[in-house]
């Protein structure tokens, strides 16, 4: 479909073009409004985290950001240029979250447990040991029941790992602190978590911050 400027119409707050429906010549106005209806500007300042397990870091977070979208492209070799052609497949940067350590680390051990649960350091026990309620200690039997109904049976440890996968879901804010929008990062973990740094050259009361990256398959987002 080619869309020509509307040179016989005079301008008006409705930008009018003309649309060539048909290859025969038949057109029709689109009257649709082309100016924008919001003016505000977004505010960095104006955001909230919801983190499910992890309450006590999301309260304390100050800054954070939408992760960027990179679609990889495709190239049919020429004689002269190459073209480049639409991609098939996205990749979505890390989410990456600044928090303020509070005074007794809890906020900070919460994510680096989670580090532990996944990565266990010192033994297999400590694998998916602590994420959730639900989570089953390694060792610990229990009862699995099948998809098909089959017969019961005794498992050791736990039989799942979507216990350490969580959905991240930010929320920006406008300037009278209403929602505006959501993204929600799906699946997500944490893949880092900065060091703490402390030192008793500062003058001023300094309070630490953390940095935490996290990665995830996919975002949504969408207004509100």
């Amino acid at each position: 479909m080619a869309i020509v400027p509307n040179a016989d119409v005079p301008p008006t707050s409705v930008s009018s073009v003309r649309t060539k429906t048909e290859a025969g010549g038949v057109d029709e106005f689109n009257t649709a409004p082309r100016e924008p209806t919001v003016f505000d500007y977004s505010q960095s300042n104006q955001f909230k985290v919801y983190i499910p397990i992890f309450p006590k870091t999301e309260w304390f977070v100050v800054s954070c950001n939408v992760p960027g979208v990179t679609m990889g492209q495709g190239v049919v070799p020429t004689p002269l240029v190459d073209i480049p052609i639409v991609g098939e497949k996205l990749t979505y940067d890390q989410f990456s979250m600044t928090f303020i350590v509070d005074e007794k680390l809890q906020n900070f051990m919460e994510i680096h447990n989670w580090l532990i649960n996944m990565a266990p350091p010192q033994n297999t026990n400590q694998f998916m040991a602590t994420t959730s309620n639900y989570v089953l200690p390694t060792g610990q039997s229990t009862k699995k029941y099948p998809a098909d109904n089959a017969d019961s049976q005794t498992v050791t440890g736990s039989t799942s790992d979507r216990d350490l996968y969580c959905d991240i879901t930010l929320f920006i804010l406008s300037s009278k602190n209403n929602p505006v929008a959501t993204v929600v990062m799906r699946d997500a973990f944490p893949t880092s978590i900065s060091s703490l740094d402390y030192s008793q050259q500062d003058t001023d009361t300094n309070y630490v911050q953390c940095n935490v990256s996290f990665a995830f398959p996919f975002y949504t987002i969408q207004g509100v």
